[in-house]
């Protein structure tokens, strides 16, 4: 499968600890010893998203000039043993054939036969592998799809016992064998063994169903069914067939993606070619934006948000190859990458729990761990579903938010191995929200500031910000999408201090918080209880920035206390109704 990812020298995880030292001081002076802190930071976060851009055309072109010379070696027979030193001295040409892993369970049916259409229009992917979470009555919608989108050329097949069961149960014989034989081996090594046992499995059963992949007339597009689990299982079943059939076809990449995710012809090419030149370089992703933007008024302010947000913050360490996260619905890895990672991936396990959510962020900490660069094309976009509703919105943006705090919090050595930058994305991310949102808690209860917030600074970070993505963002807006711009600020930084803050004191919360987008999935309705402790947090949170708005205008109009008492608890009681209307009530 090829070479594992570098590992770091102890000298350079000393400067990168080093490097994490001194930004703690350098985010401090930039954010309590100016006037200007937020505008300040969006001039730091364009300077790193431009800095990332100039990177990934770099590598491109290295990609580019790569496939110059070998294409020219049969041509040129003058410059012959030039050509030859040169290949020589590199690690070897990669093409942009991939193969595409789409997972998903109880999708919409419409949504997931427009999902796979889209692959069709791609030129860098070879072979789909399509991995369905469930193998009951309901699940048999998500292969009726892929059989209609693909009746030429394809198959199902039904994985007996997910690998992800089988993995386990042969990681935990390998080791009570070796205490057993008093031979104590490492995990890693358990690892390799149970990793080259499932392959092996996953090949006896391609075997088993003929599919003569690579073959003229053979299978191109495989459908995987197997019993329920979670994302997680059916992704680490999708991903051990796909090495197996890379390895058949010779393919060295793998794009991965959801079931409500829509390609665009130059997703796939875009984001590989960021990290096809580059032999340490182990995976990258897209940037993303909404294709159901137009369904509600939630989904219209969430397009913005990705449009105006999104791209900015997912670019600041990216420019040093230490993205902290490759999204879900968009990453392509190298996958040679990938054998030495999906088993410590696929049984993490953090606070005393085994961890289900968060699958991209955990894939990502394992190559950045491993040595491996990870990129972010973000001029390259793929298209992603959003919420419709606030109360959905609200848990996606919790569960992603636990996540952060358990990749960011949980796994220090990962600063260690990587470039300062990465600490210094973190620092900036875990620490700012909360001390938001502490500042504006202690002034509700005590009237005292701790934070000054200055319109003025504010005013001119949405000016600076939203200049730069109109002249800059790969996203084009239409005019008629301008007026959201102001509206998904206000959607996005109002319940950003409550959602960190309650997804950091939940951080070991299981569950999907969403539904999935099948009818029967939909139609089933949580308990009053697990509403609440889902969403329950953005109505007390509401009531208290009610409270505070109250206080402020109070202060300016000189109320006298008991006033400025009424004027506190009407103003959060009418917050908090309002919030409850809009997420708990509707639910």
């Amino acid at each position: 499968m090829g070479p594992i990812g570098r590992r770091v020298p102890v000298s350079r995880q000393l400067l990168n600890v080093l490097g994490c030292i001194l930004a703690i001081p350098l985010y401090y002076l930039t954010t309590a010893h100016t006037r200007y802190p937020v505008t300040l930071d969006i001039i730091i976060t364009i300077a790193f998203t431009e800095l990332n851009r100039y990177v990934i055309e770099g590598c491109r072109i290295a990609f580019l000039r790569r496939q110059q010379y070998t294409d020219q070696a049969t041509l040129l027979e003058k410059t012959e043993k030039e050509v030859s030193r040169y290949l020589e001295s590199q690690p070897g040409v990669s093409s942009l054939e991939c193969l595409a892993a789409v997972v998903g369970w109880r999708e919409d049916p419409a949504l997931y036969g427009r999902a796979l259409e889209s692959y069709k229009l791609s030129e860098a992917c070879v072979f789909l592998v399509a991995g369905i979470d469930g193998d009951e009555a309901e699940d048999q919608d998500m292969v009726r799809v892929f059989k209609k989108v693909y009746p030429e050329r394809s198959a199902v097949i039904q994985i007996p016992e997910p690998l992800g069961d089988v993995v386990e149960r042969v990681r935990s014989k390998v080791l009570a064998q070796s205490r057993y034989q008093e031979e104590p081996i490492s995990g890693a090594e358990a690892d390799a063994i149970a990793m080259q046992y499932c392959i092996e499995l996953a090949k006896s059963i391609l075997v088993q169903h003929d599919l003569r992949i690579g073959a003229p007339g053979g299978v191109r597009q495989l459908c995987l069914k197997q019993r329920h689990m979670h994302k997680k299982g059916i992704m680490f079943t999708t991903y051990v067939f796909s090495l197996v059939i890379a390895d058949i076809l010779g393919v060295e990449f793998l794009w991965s993606s959801d079931s409500d995710t829509i390609v665009f012809p130059g997703s796939l090419e875009g984001t590989i070619n960021t990290i096809a030149a580059d032999p340490e370089a182990g995976g990258a992703s897209s940037g993303l934006v909404v294709h159901n933007a137009e369904e509600t008024m939630v989904t219209k302010l969430a397009s913005a948000v990705y449009w105006g947000e999104l791209y900015l913050t997912r670019s600041t360490p990216a420019c040093t190859g230490t993205s902290d996260c490759q999204s879900g619905p968009s990453t392509a890895f190298r996958l040679a990458a990938l054998p030495e990672i999906l088993i410590p991936w696929y049984l993490q396990r953090a606070l005393g729990k085994r961890m289900i959510v968060n699958e991209d962020r955990h894939l990502t900490t394992n190559l950045l761990l491993r040595g491996w660069k990870v990129m972010f094309a973000s001029d390259v976009l793929t298209a992603t579903d959003t919420p419709t509703t606030m109360a959905r919105w609200l848990k996606q943006q919790v569960r992603w938010a636990r996540a952060t705090h358990i990749e960011s919090l949980l796994h220090p050595r990962v600063y260690a191995t990587s470039h300062p930058l990465l600490f210094y994305g973190m620092a900036k991310r875990e620490f700012g929200p909360a001390i938001g949102a502490i500042a504006i808690i202690w002034y509700f209860f005590t009237s005292q500031l701790l934070v000054v917030f200055s319109p003025t600074d504010i005013l001119f970070r949405i000016l600076i910000g939203s200049c730069y993505n109109l002249l800059r963002n790969p996203d084009r807006l239409k005019r008629g999408d301008l007026v959201w711009i102001i509206p998904s600020i206000l959607f996005y930084y109002i319940p950003l201090p409550a959602v960190h803050l309650w997804s950091m004191m939940t951080m070991g919360a299981d569950g999907w918080g969403t539904s999935m987008r099948a009818s029967g999935e939909r139609a089933r309705k949580e308990t009053w209880k697990r509403e609440w402790f889902e969403t329950g947090f953005f109505v007390v949170w509401m009531g208290i920035l009610g409270g505070v708005m109250a206080k402020v205008l109070g202060a300016y109009f000189d109320l006298v206390w008991h006033e400025r008492l009424a004027a506190t608890l009407v103003s959060s009681a009418v917050a908090s109704f309002g919030a409850w209307s809009i997420t708990l009530k509707s639910s």
